[in-house]
């Protein structure tokens, strides 16, 4: 009927939204974001070994193969840049915002593929996974295009080879980014073998044999090819992460804090009860959903067997189930408008008008989404300036009383400089930090960045001293860092519009009851900084301040 809105059509405004706020948040200061943790393990691959060495080691410090390659080629190319390595993710996190609540839409309901989208965009492990150099936001990717291309090859009336493709290559690259997912990629022959022994030998057994045979082989080719050899080089580097941990009772209340996004029990107590009304809905409605079961059942396993390093933390123990997630946040979706549907029934029968009780329902449904939006640990990020969103002080545990991190760093010295700088407009003045720890549990930049709200970058040493740091580069064209400066290159220091180089002096603190010594290993380096640079223009117990050449200070500066 003319004047009309199509149903259809008036859902699309709030799904754009939803698919809006998470690029959004996946974009937000990215350009601006620092190298951190495990992100450099690559970049140390690359300085010095050869493609060769790259593809036949999986190391020890956990660089993913395929990657490191790219990021190989990249730098040979054009020079790497953090944007240069994080593209990948970042295409993976977007497609994931797009195409899960599209697929989902079409199976379940405009209302649940809503509620998922919005729920897949606030997600903080989804956030964080879609901004850092790792593999973890592509797998999640491949697994789910994995079950989808196995499922329509094993169960369509008129096969296509295209579909046996896609499972094998996107089983194959999940596994090679990230081995620990390979009892995700070869999770769906379980229940498709069950359905083999439960129909028995009926007319269709043999073509639903052969169809698993031609999958297993089309994907067990390729993985063997990739991840053999460097099984059989190094078996070392996977054998000594092997045997060391297991998940603990705190592990396996800590990852659903991890999973729904928030520090606070009330609301991830919501998310979970939700998440169980809807969980029958998903299993009768998402024909995956067996694959993704499976699979935790398989990973479950494997973890009891390999016992792998760092299980314990839950972090670590989200990661290794990762692909569990949007089966968990379909869920609840499904239980909220379930449950919202209910409450609008009941309301209407208690003869309120249809508005009203639409409203409800609206309501309801919306619960999880407010819920965990409004207790989300994402907001002390989306502060600016703020170029440390892959700080593990962020991420490693939701709960405040139980990161480790937070405790740590309460006992690293803060100089009064930083508070000093709060006067200059944000983001108005660079400050390159030298020495850049390994880990950055003794990188202090976010309370800086909080008092002082100016940008700061790494300082790299290189070749101003000798560094044995893992964290350092040389200075040529292969690497291209927007948020890290060499501070013995002049032209560095202008283009980056670097304000102040400072020298956080070594220090000792307390942790876990241990004396921590930190930057020993480079107080050598103090040396040659004052040479290059003259006499300090701020100096205390903590830190050295100086003043670059005037060519590089383009921006305002304040007086001290």
């Amino acid at each position: 009927m003319a004047g009309i809105r199509s149903p259809r059509r008036s859902w699309l405004p709030w799904f754009a939204l939803a698919i809006a706020a998470g690029i959004w948040l996946r974009l937000d200061q990215l350009t601006s974001q620092l190298l951190l943790e495990d992100e450099w393990h690559a970049i140390y691959r690359i300085v010095h070994d050869a493609p060769a060495a790259i593809f036949l080691d999986f190391g020890h410090s956990d660089h993913s193969i395929p990657l490191t390659l790219l990021y190989g080629l990249e730098a040979r190319a054009f020079g790497l840049s953090e944007i240069a390595m994080r593209w990948p993710q970042l295409v993976a996190g977007i497609a994931t915002l797009v195409l899960f609540p599209w697929y989902v839409a079409r199976r379940f309901g405009r209302a649940e593929a809503l509620v998922f989208a919005a729920l897949l965009a606030i997600s903080p492990l989804l956030y964080f996974f879609s901004r850092m150099a790792r593999p973890y936001a592509l797998t999640l990717l491949f697994v789910w295009v994995a079950y989808v291309a196995f499922r329509r090859y094993a169960e369509a009336a008129a096969p296509r080879w295209q579909d046996a493709a896609c499972y094998a290559a996107s089983a194959t690259l999940a596994a090679w980014l990230h081995p620990v997912v390979v009892p995700f990629v070869v999770a769906p022959f379980v229940p498709a073998a069950w359905r083999c022994v439960r129909a028995g030998a009926d007319a269709g057994h043999p073509r639903r044999i052969t169809r698993l045979a031609v999958l297993a082989l089309a994907a067990a080719v390729p993985m063997a090819a990739l991840l053999l050899p460097p099984l059989i080089a190094h078996p070392e580097s996977l054998r000594l992460k092997s045997g060391v941990d297991l998940p603990n009772g705190d592990t396996l209340v800590g990852v659903w804090y991890l999973w729904f996004g928030s520090g606070a029990t009330w609301a991830v107590a919501i998310g979970g009860a939700l998440a169980i009304a809807g969980l029958p809905v998903v299993w009768r409605r998402l024909p995956e959903a067996s694959s993704a079961v499976a699979g935790v059942a398989l990973i479950a396993l494997a973890i009891v067997v390999t016992q792998p390093a760092w299980i314990g933390n839950p972090l670590t123990f989200s990661r290794y189930l990762l692909p569990v997630l949007p089966l968990l946040l379909l869920s609840t979706a499904c239980g909220a408008v379930r449950l919202g549907g209910t409450l609008r029934r009941a309301v209407a029968g208690r003869g309120l008008n249809r508005v009203a009780a639409g409203g409800v329902g609206a309501a309801v449904t919306a619960l999880p989404v407010v819920a965990l939006a409004a207790t989300t640990p994402l907001w002390p990020l989306l502060q600016y300036p703020n170029a440390n969103s892959a700080h593990a002080v962020y991420e490693f545990d939701f709960r405040p009383e139980h990161n480790p991190i937070l405790r740590l760093m309460d006992g690293i010295p803060l100089s009064p400089w930083w508070a000093s700088l709060g006067a200059a407009p944000p983001g108005s003045l660079a400050i390159a930090v030298a020495p850049f720890p390994i880990e950055s549990v003794g990188w202090d930049a976010p309370r800086w960045q909080r008092l002082s709200r100016q940008r700061v970058v790494h300082g790299l040493l290189t070749p101003l001293c000798a560094n044995p740091r893992p964290n350092e580069v040389p200075d040529d064209a292969r690497f291209r860092f927007r948020n890290a400066v060499h501070v013995a290159d002049d032209a560095e220091l202008a283009a980056q519009h670097v304000n102040f180089v400072v020298w956080q002096k070594p220090y000792r603190y307390t942790a876990h009851g241990l004396d921590v010594p930190v930057a020993a290993d480079v107080a050598h380096c103090a040396e040659p900084l004052a040479a290059r640079f003259g006499p300090p223009a701020y100096e205390d117990q903590w830190l050295v301040v100086y003043r670059p050449a005037p060519a590089a200070s383009t921006k305002r500066d304040v007086a001290e």
